[in-house]
């Protein structure tokens, strides 16, 4: 009896061992079956992209049965915290999204992009006689010549170091101009500004203010830093209008040439461009510090202009979702020679992984061009595919922010952007400081530029 119940239990484990490697695969060695273990690969992602990124972990599993992407949405706040504890504990997830201009902060924790992968898979053939037959695919990464050739400029630049690539973008989102028409028709303006002066001269109509001189509506949510989100890429956007070069490599230059006595710095006029609208002595002012968070404003109506990015447009819809809205592309200082700020994600695999073959497996399916329009597509945000921008010119939501895909740039590459963008909020701040007795503006302004440049040139 007992001979007989051992042989049944070795029967069984045969069984088992032949459903797994298929009763068709023949020779199938010990590490083509390991080639299909159950494999369940932990994506980390901050960004509110996980419906998007759930279904085309659906279709990667279809494809590959034995991988599962288990895919967990992390409060930006907690982050760092988080990944650093799970790197030290090693139980790092195998997958993080991380915001480009973090990739420098984190670089060191990524792994690079190899050229390509292999993935098996079991598949049934045969019409009549059923059979599983185990096959092992060689998927190919996109290289480093690939990406500059096929993907938006500022890409290549961000994502690719010494020829070797750290992750992979699966949007690139511009800034454009949100407009609540209904307050726009009740100030008789037709259409909306297309240059800075048309723009001025809205702001001008859309405001209005009570006896006491506080603001009751505001043309737009520009000048200040504090309760505007988007301050440090709208500041960028008027340096880099104004032709000022931000950064040369490592080194920040947005301040050279810049002293007590220069009078048309570029990166000094567009400071007080920016500022002007929260000057009350201004004929644009508009805005202050005593205003609310600037999208909220803007979805309470409370305000007429907006500017924004893409994925802000789901954030206005919710909570306004009756207003009149309308996206119009970005004024532009010389819209011969247009330009606008980059502001993306990025997709990267840890250097940890626990499964990096399947990672970067999933990683290459991601960034299949069908696949990247279909995230951008569920998340309303512009392809960084180039053969994707003209059809989305095309499209009535995507078009504002697609138009000037190419033109985009993301000029901070450091590894440490809080304390770039805390640098920003002070230059800012200092500008609508009240000049001391004997202050000389023209050098207080440009010693706060230059102040700006110091503290940004140290998270280099």
């Amino acid at each position: 009896m007992l001979y007989i119940f051992k042989n049944k239990i070795m029967f069984s484990i045969l069984i088992g061992f032949l459903v797994v490697v298929g009763f068709g695969c023949k020779g199938v060695s010990q590490e083509e079956a390991v080639g299909i273990r159950p494999v369940t690969l932990n994506y980390w992602t901050v960004y509110d992209d996980t419906k998007a990124l759930r279904s085309l972990a659906s279709d990667f599993s279809a494809l590959y049965p034995h991988i599962s992407v288990n895919i967990k949405q992390v409060r930006d706040e907690e982050f760092e915290n988080l990944f650093v504890n799970a790197l030290a504990d090693d139980v790092s997830p195998d997958m993080i999204s991380i915001h480009v201009r973090d990739l420098a902060k984190y670089k060191e924790r990524l792994g690079t992009a190899p050229a390509s992968v292999k993935l098996s898979r079991l598949q049934t053939q045969g019409q009549y006689f059923k059979e599983n037959i185990l096959t092992t695919q060689e998927l190919v990464l996109p290289s480093a010549l690939t990406l500059k050739a096929n993907f938006v400029g500022t890409i290549y630049d961000d994502v690719v170091d010494n020829n070797k690539i750290y992750g992979f973008p699966l949007a690139v989102d511009t800034i454009a101009l949100y407009y609540n028409k209904d307050l726009l028709d009740k100030a008789g303006i037709p259409q909306a500004p297309e240059t800075w002066e048309e723009f001025m001269e809205a702001i001008k109509a859309t405001s209005k203010f009570r006896s006491d001189g506080s603001i009751l509506q505001s043309g737009v949510a520009m000048g200040t830093a504090d309760n505007i989100d988007n301050s440090f890429d709208l500041v960028s956007l008027l340096m880099l209008q104004s032709g000022t070069q931000m950064a040369q490599g490592n080194s920040v230059v947005f301040a050279n040439s810049l002293n007590s006595k220069t009078e048309n710095h570029p990166a000094l006029s567009a400071l007080r461009f920016y500022t002007d609208f929260a000057q009350p002595t201004k004929e644009v002012y508009t805005w202050g510090d005593d205003r609310g968070n600037a999208l909220q404003e803007f979805a309470r109506g409370t305000t007429a202009f907006y500017l924004g990015f893409a994925y802000d447009r789901t954030r206005i819809r919710v909570l306004a979702p009756q207003m009149n809205l309308e996206v119009v592309k970005v004024p532009q200082l010389s819209p011969e020679e247009p330009v606008n700020v980059a502001n993306y994600w990025v997709e990267a695999v840890v250097k940890k992984a626990k499964y990096p073959n399947e990672a970067w497996g999933f990683m290459q399916f991601l960034t299949l061009p069908e696949n990247i329009k279909k995230y951008s597509a569920s998340t309303g945000q512009p392809s960084p595919v180039r053969a994707h921008i003209v059809e989305q010119k095309l499209d009535t939501n995507l078009a504002p922010f697609a138009e000037l895909v190419l033109q985009s740039e993301n000029w901070y590459r450091g590894r440490n952007f809080s304390q770039t963008k805390e640098a920003f909020t002070s230059m800012i701040n200092g500008f609508l400081e009240p000049l001391e007795e004997g202050e000389n503006k023209q050098a207080r302004d440009a010693n706060l530029i230059i102040q700006a440049a110091r503290l940004v040139q140290q998270s280099m």
